[in-house]
């Protein structure tokens, strides 16, 4: 049997709870006067009243003699021993997740994913909070929310972001060293003596995407060098879900062409190497390649891709530690936290063979070839096969210095990859 619909006192006094829940109505303070709501829910006198009335049964409003109904909070259920993983469905980073759960556990805590794809980020985080959830790691896939919108939510449950903040939102924030990783691998490839770098990737208003932004002009300007605007050829932005490589295209047919590109992230390489290829270029003789993640097993024939390696058990560790000082202590100063990076030397960058490391990735069954003889075009497309084994060279990685910030002010979401 369908449920009875709502009366419309019901819906006013769930209006005004959403409001005590969101803290818009401090709770000791008056509820507004009859009058009052009468005029702005546009009813009747009778129909405010049995709304107040309504609001008092629930533990919402207390009754004061001579002065009327005051706002009251009812006594919080005790919190769940369940933490909220607030990300999209289709992109959940398996890594982190498991890490996160295998650290939670140790001290007696579950870890469960809430899609934040259906209804945002903002909104997958309410419900986390409804559901009486310990806390939230949160990696936001909204660039932007309105500023305050989770006060209600911070007083209550712990809000920990993961990678880049919630924009308007004061939050704790553990985030891997993006800039210092950009600058690692750009300054590699220009010690290396490359001198024409490409930066492209997806371009998005995420800190993270900013913070590797910076960490490529800031390598070349360590150098007494200056990137052209010509070099910045982002193959999209990120709300459109794909690549589109034309402008990198381009560049590469120039006589000014680069001689080797910074990829934003590594889920863009393989277009990128469509590319370079389709330009009869060879990686890494005429363009060498480097990217930032780790997280993708990309090889082209013997080498394979050099890139920035984020240590997800680190960012794990300093997630759990955060969310249990922030337990202890709710009103401590908020935190960013900046978890170091290495660099992952390997072929595509074009340093010698002695120098490669493969020793932090541990491959998946698929591997990504991309044919490097521009002589042959019809095997210019990349081909996938299964690859149980990586071959393993000794070397050394760079490592990021590993930097934190006790406090922060101000402003500062399947399928696992």
């Amino acid at each position: 049997m369908a449920p009875s619909p709502k009366t419309r006192f019901q819906e006013i006094a769930d209006d005004l709870i959403g409001q005590i829940l969101r803290g818009e109505l401090a709770a000791g303070a008056m509820f507004p006067s009859e009058r009052q709501l009468q005029e702005s829910y546009e009813v009747s006198r009778t129909t405010v009243r049995r709304a107040i009335a309504e609001l008092v049964a629930a533990g919402y409003g207390e009754n004061v003699a001579h002065r009327g109904v005051t706002v009251k909070r009812p006594p919080k259920a005790e919190r769940l021993k369940i933490v909220a993983f607030v990300d999209h469905t289709n992109s959940i980073h398996r890594s982190l997740f498991f890490a996160l759960s295998q650290r939670l556990a140790v001290i007696g805590y579950h870890l469960a994913h809430v899609d934040s794809s259906a209804e945002g980020t903002v909104a997958a985080i309410e419900n986390a909070n409804r559901q009486n959830y310990a806390a939230a790691f949160v990696w936001p896939k909204n660039a932007f929310t309105k500023p305050g919108v989770l006060a209600h939510v911070r007083s209550e449950m712990p809000i920990i972001a993961v990678d880049h903040g919630l924009d308007g939102e004061e939050t704790d924030l553990v985030m891997n060293d993006h800039m210092g990783g950009a600058h690692l691998a750009v300054g590699h490839l220009l010690d290396l003596g490359r001198r024409n770098i490409a930066l492209t990737g997806f371009y998005t208003q995420f800190e993270d995407v900013q913070q590797r932004i910076n960490g490529y002009f800031l390598a070349h300007y360590d150098r007494d060098m200056s990137p052209g605007a010509h070099n910045l050829v982002f193959s999209s932005p990120a709300h459109l879900h794909f690549e589109d490589p034309r402008l990198l295209a381009f560049r590469l047919q120039e006589a000014d062409r680069p001689d080797a590109v910074f990829v934003l992230h590594d889920m863009s390489v393989a277009p990128v190497v469509e590319t370079i290829a389709a330009a009869g270029l060879r990686i890494p003789e005429d363009v060498a390649l480097i990217s930032f993640g780790n997280d993708v097993p990309i090889s082209f024939g013997q080498f394979g891709l050099s890139t920035v390696a984020m240590n997800w058990d680190e960012v794990a560790r300093r997630l759990v530690e955060r969310m249990q000082l922030r337990i202890a202590n709710p009103s401590a100063a908020y935190s960013r936290t900046i978890s170091p990076v290495r660099l992952i030397v390997r072929g595509s960058c074009g340093a010698p063979s002695d120098r490669w490391q493969d020793d932090l990735f541990e491959p998946s069954s698929m591997t990504i070839l991309s044919r490097m003889d521009p002589s042959s075009r019809d095997r210019s497309r990349f081909a996938a096969i299964h690859s149980p084994t990586v071959s393993r060279s000794s070397g050394s990685a760079l490592t990021a210095p590993d930097v934190e910030t006790p406090s922060l002010s101000g402003p500062t979401e399947g399928t696992f990859f």
